[in-house]
């Protein structure tokens, strides 16, 4: 790697130029990896919601939304997309591709070659696991019945047991521990993606995850 090569690797472009598509795009072909990491931060969301619509598949969006990721960014290092403000059309094209290459041979026999230093595509991927997790939980809250959602909100935010739940709300214990097991059991369903074992999800007090 030359000085100059070293020396762009190691800058960091201003956070506005980002901003914009051009600069975000000249900025990786510089070799600026903040800028690759501000790419996945932006691009990793639609690109898993657009192949998630396509192919109906959790799993298999999760897998190639990375492909697509690093397929991106390595075509954006070479400088091989001409017009900078077409660069959510490319990604999406690249996604598409991957997933149509998919479906035509039913999972690829080589893998995509991935650089070592590309930029935290699993810490990126978890926040917005995190962020489509807490969007599950909290529709799946506001769904419930009035006091369901009081009696939920009671054990989980303020983490009181059911008979201080009880005195609250004027109910019998044994109501609320029903209906706190009915609610408990509703969100769990509602949050829970199709591919997901249904011993994965829990709610625990104070957390929903």
């Amino acid at each position: 790697m030359s000085p100059e090569q070293s020396d762009a690797t190691n800058s960091s472009t201003p956070p506005q130029v980002l901003q914009d598509n051009a600069g975000l795009v000249h900025a990786i072909a510089a070799g600026d990896r903040h800028a690759e990491q501000a790419f996945v931060d932006r691009y990793l969301p639609p690109v898993r919601a657009m192949l998630l619509a396509r192919s109906r598949n959790p799993d298999l969006a999760a897998d190639l939304r990375q492909d697509v990721m690093i397929e991106a960014i390595c075509a954006l290092r070479a400088g091989r997309l001409n017009d900078p403000e077409k660069l959510t059309q490319f990604v999406i094209g690249i996604a598409r591709n991957l997933l149509n290459s998919h479906f035509r041979s039913q999972g690829r026999t080589e893998a995509i070659e991935s650089p070592e230093d590309l930029p935290d595509l699993y810490s990126a991927t978890l926040a917005v696991e995190d962020e489509e997790r807490s969007q599950r939980a909290l529709h799946a809250i506001s769904s419930l019945d009035h006091i369901d959602r009081d009696i939920l909100l009671l054990t989980l935010v303020e983490g009181l047991k059911p008979g201080a739940i009880a005195e609250r709300l004027g109910l019998s214990n044994d109501v609320v521990r029903q209906r706190k097991q009915r609610a408990t059991r509703r969100v769990i369903d509602l949050i829970r993606p199709p591919s997901q074992n249904p011993s994965g999800t829990h709610l625990i007090v104070g957390r929903v995850i």
